[in-house]
């Protein structure tokens, strides 16, 4: 599929996400003409005035929506709400359903791998913030070490918590690498998985 061309950034939630909420409020934003806004309700994925209304309008608002729907249900739509890991909206109609489907699953998937690298790199940042903290322990102890009166005994519990404090910084600096190694495959793997999107039908 070529959705990506199309569409190379996740943008932000669309206006039919933001107006979800409208649906358990079917009387909230009802009124006018009964086409127009069954046209509005199609277009957002959604049904919220069906209920607020009846007879003829009843009808004029199914012919609307029918005619919004078109717009809703495209590939192109479908991998924007992936995208933002919107919750799959199931009101596509059977001849529309199976295309959105596709720009949704692959737009989905860009969502969740994004998910995972920004929590990768949110614990890099944690990881960080406590090797600064190890850093600064560190010049704690070397300004105690550099006391002329330390007796025999406070010299050797500074070295000894020195160490300690040096291996752990080791240690720390070790698992960051390892973590921004980590990251960086990831960002590589949703790269060509966009790639993949972008090039193929």
């Amino acid at each position: 599929m070529a959705t990506q061309s199309r569409y190379p950034f996740c943008f932000g939630l669309s206006l039919g996400i933001l107006l979800m909420g409208c649906a358990t409020h079917p009387n909230v934003g009802c009124a006018g003409d009964a086409g127009t806004l069954g046209y509005r309700d199609g277009s957002q994925g959604q049904h919220s005035c069906a209920a607020a209304l009846s007879g003829a309008e009843s009808v004029a608002y199914e012919s609307g929506w029918n005619e919004g729907i078109q717009r809703f249900c495209t590939e192109e739509n479908g991998y924007q709400q992936g995208c933002q890991g919107a919750a799959f909206a199931n009101v596509c109609p059977d001849a529309l359903a199976s295309t959105y489907l596709d720009g949704y699953q692959s737009g989905y998937s860009i969502y969740l791998m994004q998910l995972e690298v920004d929590a990768m790199e949110r614990a890099i940042e944690s990881k960080s913030t406590e090797l600064e903290q190890v850093w600064s322990t560190l010049d704690e102890v070397a300004g105690n070490l550099e006391q002329s009166d330390l007796d025999p005994l406070q010299r050797a519990r500074w070295l000894e918590a020195s160490h300690a404090l040096t291996t752990k910084q080791s240690e720390i600096g070790a698992e960051i690498d390892e973590m921004e190694s980590e990251v960086s495959a990831r960002k590589a793997q949703l790269t060509q998985l966009r790639h993949a999107i972008a090039v193929s039908d």
